[in-house]
């Protein structure tokens, strides 16, 4: 397994893990119509910390156990497969992002039902955690193609 993929994995599962947590626990706030900016800013540095400490140390061991550089230079296919993943990651981003554009006014109506006391604070918390929602599925979704390609290669 080359590096590139044992770092992809990694960053699957931490991501998934870590992030799905967060992503989880700010649905269940705002399903309980609790929305706190300050505690979900606080929550996603935490989280965001904690996805950097175990990824680069993990990225580190595998490197080490695997007697491989830790940042080697790519080779033909390694770029191949960083430009296909790149593509459709990038363009899943696109997507997504128009399409919370296109949702905001929807969002806007949500917010004024549901948060009377505070509904342009809700609009903004809403529309940051669905950028970062969709931010954190293209680049899981990015890195699966790249599992994906190299799993197509060995």
């Amino acid at each position: 397994m080359t590096m590139r993929e044992k770092v992809a994995w990694i960053a699957v599962t931490t991501s998934l893990v870590i992030f799905g947590w967060y992503f989880w626990s700010a649905w269940a706030d705002f399903a309980a119509r609790q929305l706190d900016g300050d505690i979900l800013f606080w929550r996603f540095l935490w989280c965001f910390g904690i996805a950097l400490v175990i990824m680069l140390p993990a990225a580190i061991i595998a490197a080490r156990l695997g007697g491989q550089a830790f940042d080697p230079p790519a080779d033909e296919m390694e770029v191949r497969i960083e430009a296909i993943s790149n593509r459709y990651g990038l363009a899943l981003l696109e997507i997504l992002l128009v399409t919370i554009v296109l949702a905001s006014k929807w969002i806007t109506d949500i917010a004024r039902a549901d948060f009377t006391l505070d509904p342009v604070g809700a609009t903004a918390i809403m529309l940051v955690n669905l950028i970062l929602f969709v931010t954190a599925f293209a680049a899981v979704v990015r890195e699966i193609i790249i599992i994906i390609q190299y799993r197509m290669y060995a």
